[in-house]
């Protein structure tokens, strides 16, 4: 099976929201986090969001440095650059058509992990994440590719 990797930077919270919506699909999950932007001392780790179900993907927390949401069609992550801008990437088994997306890489072939189940459990009694992996023409995985929540 072949991935697909894109690359958007930067986009706005608006771009960055539609993008969502149009790629990521329902049902969907999301998690993210701060150490800069938004970033709260007193908090400790409650500035990482854990996984959470989406009712829909209009409801995304961007709040912070960076984040995910992922569903089985589709995985976009942002790394915050400024209060107005994000850099994307978006990993996705399906070709996708996103207006001014920088392709990268072409050879991305995908596998489901041996023991996915294992290697992304979650603390807390949290059931653990699905994932495919994406690896690069040398055969070294380079993402892990988040699909689900195991049930």
């Amino acid at each position: 099976m072949n991935g697909y990797v894109y690359r958007l930077c930067p986009i706005d919270v608006t771009q960055l929201v539609q993008l969502v919506a149009t790629i990521v699909g329902l049902p969907c999950w999301s998690f993210g986090g701060a150490a800069l932007w938004d970033f709260d001392p007193a908090k400790g780790t409650a500035n990482l969001r854990p996984i959470e179900e989406l009712r829909k993907p209009e409801d995304l927390d961007l709040r912070g440095d960076f984040g995910h949401i992922f569903s089985t069609r589709a995985e976009v992550r942002w790394k915050r650059l400024s209060a107005t801008d994000y850099d994307v990437l978006v990993l996705s088994e399906m070709p996708q058509q996103i207006e001014g997306a920088q392709t990268i890489g072409s050879e991305w072939t995908t596998t489901q992990p041996v023991h996915a189940d294992v290697a992304i459990r979650q603390t807390g009694g949290r059931q653990p994440l699905t994932c495919i992996a994406y690896h690069a023409p040398n055969g070294a995985v380079q993402f892990l590719r988040y699909t689900g929540v195991k049930s």
